[in-house]
Order: structure tokens, then C-alpha cells, then sequence
């Protein structure tokens, strides 16, 4: 009996010491996961309990500078110009500047690269884009360099929502 008791004793002191799992009653949404209490977000979702999807933040018309600058790295042309920022899929995936649509490569930290785009502009002439940029909380940065048959020109944009 004596036996019986001390075990019993034992057990009782044993689930007193066990703490609880403080992820029990912690919800993370969009895929994020709970460690030690507080969520881990997935890529593109912030927020104590990842509700928040942080590419919404990007998307809006930026409205800012366009500068071009021939190879010379003279500047010829300065403009204030929208740029719209849209999604498609899981990512803020495509920039529209001077009406030459871009697809990004994006971070999930506000970060991008323009790989080379073969593209056209809106009068049909046949050109290569490329560069990189960021966004900062209301801020679009976008540098990128213009490759036509004839000519490259750069290009800097910043501007805000």
C-alpha cells in the first residue's frame, strides 16, 4: 500500500512540473507555424498570428520621378510618370513603367530583380529591360537599363503611393 501511495505521490508531482504547450491554443493562419508560443510566418505574411499578407502593402499606383540617361550617361529626359504595381498568383510579380510591363523576381523582403525582359513599348519598338529595385513602405525604387537595337538607355524611378 505503501508502494501504491508513493507512486501515486509521484505521478501527481510529476504532471504538477510539466509545463504546458504553450503553442495549445496559439492559431497561425496562411501556413505559418507556431514555435515556443509565437508564430513563424510563411513568405509574404506577417503579423503575431500571420493574417496579415504583406505583398497588399505594395500593391497601388506609385507616383514619382522617371529619369533616363543615355550610354553616355547624360541625362535626357526627366518626367513624372505613375508606375502601377499589380499581382498575379502568390507574388507581386509585374511592374508596368513607361507602359512596358516587367516581371520581377521578388524577395520576400521588399526586394527585387528585374531579370531580362524582351519586351516592347507602347510604340512596338523591340527592347530588353533589366535592373533591380525595392519597395519601403511607401516607396517603389526601380534602376534599370534599356538594351534596343541601336541604343541603351538607363532608367531610375522613385516615387510613393
Amino acid at each position: 500500500m505503501k508502494t501504491i501511495k508513493t507512486l501515486l505521490l509521484l505521478c501527481v508531482l510529476g504532471l504538477a512540473s510539466c509545463k504546458p504547450d504553450p503553442c495549445l491554443d496559439v492559431i497561425c493562419l496562411n501556413d505559418g507555424v507556431c514555435d515556443d508560443g509565437a508564430c513563424l510566418c510563411a513568405e509574404w505574411y506577417e503579423g503575431t498570428d500571420c493574417s496579415t499578407e504583406e505583398r497588399a502593402k505594395y500593391y497601388g499606383d506609385y507616383i514619382g520621378t522617371a529619369t533616363y540617361f543615355n550610354s553616355a550617361g547624360d541625362e535626357i529626359d526627366s518626367s513624372t510618370d505613375t508606375i502601377p504595381v499589380v499581382a498575379n498568383g502568390l507574388i507581386v510579380n509585374e511592374i508596368i513603367a513607361d507602359g512596358i510591363p516587367l516581371v520581377l523576381s521578388v524577395s520576400g523582403l521588399g526586394v527585387f530583380v528585374i531579370p531580362p525582359n524582351a519586351t516592347s513599348d507602347p510604340n512596338g519598338t523591340s527592347l530588353t529591360v533589366s535592373g533591380d529595385g525595392s519597395f519601403d513602405s511607401n516607396l517603389l525604387t526601380i534602376n534599370a537599363t534599356m538594351e534596343f537595337a541601336q541604343d541603351t538607355l538607363t532608367f531610375s524611378f522613385t516615387g510613393s503611393k
